[in-house]
């Protein structure tokens, strides 16, 4: 009797043993099947997403904010970008690697142009703008690596770099003025913001021999990589009477007006408008300029007017131009 319980035990061990066994199998199947099938749908999902890099710039003079132009080619709407990746590599102005994740709305943001359908998503065919910001500038004459990850890893590349190619700004405007100290103190008394602008009046220094005026705030923008290759200013101006060497100077500061260039001097004298080009594109003015020392906060213009007591001087314009080459 004992042989046959033995036996039954033995049995139902088997039975409960080969039951486990095949859920164990069941749910390791399972498992497997529903892995291949979440990977066969991501891997679809990824398949439906594509995207293309096609050009980048640089849209600062401190070589720090670029835009990246980015085509969505596939069949997949990004409508969430903190899902995205945004990933620079280059070497810095210290020769030092940097890579770096950017964050978005932090350092990078995006836009569409147009966006007609469904607004601030991405769609396909939609070609999107990423501007992106950089904590430290790329060496000058080397070039980085912008890299665009979409929510799905589907990864596209381009190169950016901060390049100088020759040029100038045309002739730019002021934007404000002061008197400074000379003569009587008073500068270009009547009408001096007239000399903003090509012909929209005049201002005038009445009876004003060595009065000096400063004009400022050019809005001039020369990438710091760039070299500066000359400067010109021009003066339209004339006077109310010729005779007693009448003339008219022109300075430039680099550092807000604490410093001065050595002046340049139109001595043609002229009871109607006349137009003098002081320096040229190959004129530094005595010294060697750097990109940043045209911004608003650093560059001056200072005119003066020199003659005879009883002479008025009047200035239509004095706008500036600056050259530039790598």
């Amino acid at each position: 009797m004992s042989a046959a319980v033995s036996g039954l035990v033995a049995l139902a061990l088997f039975m409960l043993v080969t039951v486990l066994v095949f859920q164990v199998m069941d749910i390791a199947w399972n498992t497997q099947v529903d892995a291949h099938h979440g990977f066969t749908q991501r891997l679809e999902e990824r398949q439906a997403e594509a995207v293309d890099v096609e050009a980048t710039a640089d849209t600062s003079t401190d070589c720090l904010t670029y835009t990246a132009t980015v085509a969505n080619n596939g069949e997949t709407v990004v409508a969430d970008f903190t899902e995205m990746d945004l990933l620079v590599q280059y070497t810095d102005s210290g020769d030092t690697e940097i890579v770096s994740r950017l964050v978005y709305t932090t350092d990078w943001t995006v836009s569409m142009s147009p966006d007609d359908r469904d607004p601030n998503a991405w769609n396909p065919d939609e070609t999107a703008t990423i501007t992106f910001a950089l904590a430290s500038a790329p060496k000058d004459d080397t070039r980085g690596t912008v890299l665009v990850v979409t929510p799905r890893g589907v990864v596209d590349s381009s190169y950016f770099r901060c390049i100088c190619e020759a040029g100038n700004t045309i002739f730019t405007d002021a934007s404000a003025q002061v008197a400074d100290t000379g003569g009587n103190n008073d500068g270009f008394e009547v009408n001096p913001t007239n000399a903003f602008s090509d012909g929209a009046g005049f201002a005038e220094n009445i009876n004003g021999n060595g009065d000096r005026h400063r004009f400022y705030n050019y809005g001039l923008s020369v990438k710091n990589s760039c070299g500066i290759s000359g400067i010109e200013v021009r003066l339209d101006w004339w006077l109310d009477s010729k005779g007693g060497a009448n003339s008219m100077d022109v300075e430039l500061s680099w550092d807000g007006g604490t410093s001065w260039t050595a002046a340049k001097t139109d001595s043609v004298e002229s009871t109607t408008e006349h137009t003098s080009i002081l320096g040229g594109p190959s004129d530094t003015w005595g010294r060697i300029w750097s990109g940043s020392e045209f911004n608003d906060s650093n560059f001056r213009l200072r005119v003066t007017s020199n003659g005879v007591g009883g002479r008025n001087h009047y200035l239509d314009w004095v706008p500036v131009k600056v050259y530039y080459a790598p």
